[in-house]
């Protein structure tokens, strides 16, 4: 080692006079050291396996392939990204990345699921594996490709061709038929539900409240509640909406009392709309109607009416009563 080193200090000039293969041999040295060194060491140390179950399927079958990567700990590896063919083979299933790591190495293993549908030789892989050191420095190993045999069935051309035979007839079960029983047996009840529900509230006649009567006719029940509001004097103490209130409810009840017309629950229009079944005279019905909208006005429009104006709806209020009120019929004795 030592007369090497010496040898290795020879100068320029002595190099120049050394023979010819002398020469070749020792710059031939000098290129392999530096690409021994230039070469990665890690790269050496990285182990990939690609193997299958069988180089044989029929076709339409499948086979196993399973890629195997064994590098140190320090590397980042990156397997084979999943895609739809592994070479030029069908990719039907691809598992779960297993890694195991022991003395120093880490293995990952992943098993590829693979088909083909023609015959013919196919090639599976070769698969792609990324790695990086430490550093960042990214390289790549490629697994070897494996050949595949594809054949089809074997075939008797000796034996003549037989006809497809038709599909086999099977008998139908009560069990295939027995939810499309049930849901219909369902669909029925509902139906009939449905229909007797309709039905049933078709022939309902809607209750009616009777509300009780005041033992008096109702033109003498109507004054005297009337009287009983003037005496109140609500819109001399500001309380006009409520005295409007008091007066349109009187009129109301009245109208339920005198016709069994259920006014208290009916609006302004709707009573303006059924007036004319009553047979009521021009002036009751412009009377009513005045009073009805004037007490809307103050109700719900916040409209605030004249002391004159209340006098008067107050007067057509008893004017309406004298309108409508049922006269007695006297007999004569004869």
């Amino acid at each position: 080692m030592m007369q090497r080193s010496r040898q290795g200090k020879m100068r320029v000039g002595e190099w120049m006079n050394c023979p010819a293969g002398f020469s070749f041999s020792l710059h031939s040295l000098m290129i392999a050291l530096i690409l021994a060194i230039s070469q990665p060491a890690v790269a050496q140390e990285i182990a990939i396996e690609f193997k299958a179950d069988s180089s044989h399927i029929v076709i339409g079958d499948y086979l196993n392939v399973k890629l195997t990567a064994r590098v140190p700990n320090e590397l980042t590896v990156v397997m084979p990204p999943v895609a739809n063919t592994v070479g030029n083979m069908e990719l039907l299933n691809a598992s779960e990345i297993d890694t195991a790591v022991s003395s120093g190495y880490k293995t990952f293993t992943q098993t590829y699921t693979l088909s083909a549908y023609d015959s013919g030789t196919y090639r599976a892989g070769p698969q792609k594996i990324i790695f990086k050191d430490n550093s960042g420095t990214a390289d790549t190993v490629f697994s070897d490709s494996i050949l595949i045999s594809v054949t089809t069935l074997p075939v008797d051309t000796a034996k003549a061709f037989k006809a497809i035979k038709a599909p086999i007839d099977v008998p139908y079960t009560l069990n295939e038929f027995l939810p499309y029983i049930i849901g219909g047996i369902i669909l029925l009840a509902i139906i009939a539900a449905v229909a007797y529900y309709v039905r049933r509230r078709k022939n309902q006649k809607p209750k009616v409240i009777q509300r009780p009567k005041p033992k008096d006719p109702p033109h003498v029940w109507a004054r005297r509640e009337l009287k009983k509001l003037e005496d109140e004097k609500l819109w001399q103490k500001d309380e006009s909406k409520m005295y409007y209130s008091r007066l349109t409810d009187i009129l109301r009840m009245y109208l339920e009392y005198r016709y069994g017309w259920f006014a208290l629950e009916s609006t302004t229009e709707k009573i303006g709309e059924d007036i004319e079944r009553y047979g009521m005279s021009e002036d009751a019905k412009k009377n009513l109607l005045l009073i009805l909208n004037e007490g809307d006005l103050v109700k719900f429009a916040k409209h605030v009416p004249m002391p004159d104006l209340n006098v008067r709806v107050m007067e057509r209020a008893y004017s309406f009563i004298e309108l409508t009120e049922q006269k007695e019929v006297v007999q004569e004795v004869k």
